[in-house]
């Protein structure tokens, strides 16, 4: 695994600010997504990780924790994204998964305000793609082994995890223009991608991995709109306009083997 020289200096922090933290409360950090899976591109992807600890956090240090993650993430230019789990939700795993806390990029200027309200009980559908994901790709920044901890995901929580946006990523693709060229849309193409390899193959796939499966598994004639999005995935800025009336195809393709599935 090859990590970039700026990404290794904000995992380091990223260790040794949660270890200090969470103290002896703390049983790991566990990273996951792009970083995890050598596809981290520093102008699109965030870093992707997952705490467990060892009991449930109180409102007091929720509060304490928005203020080590915003200090944290203040003087680095990484998109940081993670949920805080606990032992026992990961023993007695159900779906959709409750957290302890999350943060996200989105979310910064939503804990600035104190508009997140931390003392409501909250679950997340992802957390079942980001468990499965973490026990297959993932690795350890501090803390007990993977397999001693992670849960094996049921197939299809897995696959409903990972569907969950593809109908909004479907909907706003049908939005655009029936004719013409247009930018492509690469979340939402590698993310067919994406589901369609495990559906098709059982596979557990980055974005850039499910775009390279695509391009050698599906129909030769939408190439040329999985092309443009890994180019664009790859380099931001790279990719070509597409033919607007393919990627729509494209869309209703994928979309059809999908609904089918579920």
């Amino acid at each position: 695994m090859k990590i970039i020289k700026p990404t290794l200096s904000i995992l380091k922090k990223i260790t040794s600010t949660f270890s200090d933290f969470f103290g002896s409360d703390l049983v790991g950090i566990y990273v996951h997504g792009s970083v995890a899976m050598d596809c981290y591109n520093d102008m699109s992807s965030d870093i992707d990780f997952l705490i467990v600890v060892k009991k449930s956090l109180t409102l007091d240090e929720k509060q304490k924790l928005v203020k080590v993650t915003l200090e944290l993430v203040k003087d680095t230019t990484e998109k940081l994204e993670f949920s805080v789990i606990t032992s026992e939700q990961l023993e007695n795993f159900t779906y959709p998964t409750p957290y302890e806390f999350h943060y996200s990029d989105s979310w910064k200027q939503n804990y600035i305000a104190h508009e997140i309200k931390l003392e409501e009980t909250k679950s997340d559908p992802d957390l079942a793609a980001h468990f499965a994901i973490t026990k297959k790709r993932g690795f350890v920044l501090t803390g007990d082994p993977i397999f001693q901890i992670f849960p094996d995901v049921p197939l299809d929580q897995y696959l409903d995890s990972i569907t969950r946006d593809v109908k909004w990523s479907f909907d706003n693709v049908m939005k655009g223009p029936n004719d013409g060229t247009c930018k492509v849309p690469t979340y939402a193409v590698l993310n067919f991608c994406r589901v369609l390899a495990f559906i098709k193959n059982n596979l557990i796939t980055s974005k850039r991995e499910g775009g390279e499966w695509g391009m050698k598994i599906l129909p030769s004639i939408y190439a040329p709109i999985i092309k443009e999005a890994l180019n664009e995935y790859n380099k931001y800025g790279s990719s070509k306009n597409v033919d607007c009336k393919l990627l729509k195809e494209y869309a209703e393709y994928c979309m059809e083997i999908i609904l089918i599935e579920k």
